[in-house]
């Protein structure tokens, strides 16, 4: 197996690996620089031995060309993240420049072979529901700094009036922006029945909406590279963690390593469970009242049974029941 190690941009990137098919063999590894698109990919890969992996760094889209091109020639790659590559280093050098950098991501390849996690290209339709959730995120965010100043106008001594009918015909105009790309992501989910049937089955879910349900869609890839609950809790930063050394146990944890947005949509369903779901309702009211548990607590506690009643209905195929009642493990009989 040979690494490359490559440091994307946006118009190219850099690569460092061992040229064995060279006669004069080099303790030093080689350099080069691809151009960032489908022609320079092309030509890169056609180079390439039939073991050859790619280590990369996750710098979002950036990357995307050359994972799809990857996919589509079996060629292998995995992305690592920052952070790793922050701790790799235990004595970083002073500079920084491309050629360090892929350097470092392919002397984290051939020491960590284990670590690498291989990526594939989603499909179209998950990769469509990305851009869209993408773009209906900023027009959100848009539209709160947008309604943000204009509660922060309110305090002046006088206000503009044609200020404040340009603000309301924004917020307008991003209302129906918004309303039109979840109708566009609707569209996209029941063209593939795949995607559709574990939609309903995530949104049966008392709590949970569109929204969220098209995060864990193109997060877990329609729950194929995300499995178990665990995994998808562990990767949104809501899994806690055993934290203890000899003597001292400080008990369990949440990490705060995790996705930011996967997390604060957990949260958001929490909630809105803790309001419409009896069970999660009596659950958060024992909790909170009787076990005297924090508030914060409780809430992540049933963030993160909602992922296993979805990923537990998911792999089942079923939808869920509210008036599904547990049955008592005692009284069930074991052959």
């Amino acid at each position: 197996m040979q690494i490359y190690g490559i440091d994307l941009a946006k118009e190219k990137f850099d690569v460092s690996f061992f040229n064995l098919t060279s006669k004069n063999v080099s303790d030093k590894p080689s350099h080069k620089v691809v151009k960032n698109n489908l022609k320079g990919i092309g030509k890169f890969l056609k180079t390439h031995p039939s073991d050859a992996v790619l280590v990369a760094e996750h710098t979002g889209v950036y990357g995307d060309t050359l994972l799809k091109c990857c996919t589509e020639s079996n060629v292998q790659i995995a992305f690592v993240g920052g952070y790793v590559i922050h701790k790799y280093r235990a004595t970083p050098d002073r500079a920084k420049t491309d050629l360090l950098d892929c350097a470092q991501l392919r002397d984290f390849g051939e020491r960590y072979p284990d670590k690498l996690k291989y990526k594939k290209f989603p499909k179209e339709a998950i990769y469509e529901l990305r851009q869209f959730a993408r773009h209906r995120e900023m027009l959100v965010e848009e539209r709160k700094r947008l309604i943000t100043a204009d509660k922060s106008e309110d305090s002046r001594p006088c206000r503009s009036l044609a200020v404040k009918r340009s603000i309301d015909r924004v917020k307008d105009v991003l209302d129906a922006e918004i309303s039109e790309t979840e109708t566009e992501m609707l569209k996209v989910i029941k063209e593939h029945d795949k995607i559709q049937h574990n939609y309903e089955i995530v949104t049966s879910v008392d709590g949970v909406g569109l929204v969220t349900a098209v995060e864990l869609l193109i997060k877990t890839n329609n729950f194929t590279t995300i499995t178990t609950a665990r995994q998808y809790s562990a990767y949104a930063g809501t899994a806690p963690y055993e934290r203890s050394s000899g003597k001292m146990d400080k008990g369990a944890h949440i990490s705060k390593i995790g996705n930011r947005r996967s997390k604060t949509l957990l949260y958001i369903c929490a909630e809105s469970a803790r309001l419409h779901n009896k069970e999660i309702k009596l659950y958060y009211e024992r909790r909170t009242t009787i076990a005297k548990k924090p508030r914060h607590y409780v809430l992540n506690a049933i963030a993160n049974k909602l992922l296993r009643i979805i990923f537990t209905l998911v792999e089942k195929g079923e939808l869920y029941d509210i008036n599904f009642i547990r049955q008592d493990p005692r009284d069930i009989k074991h052959n």
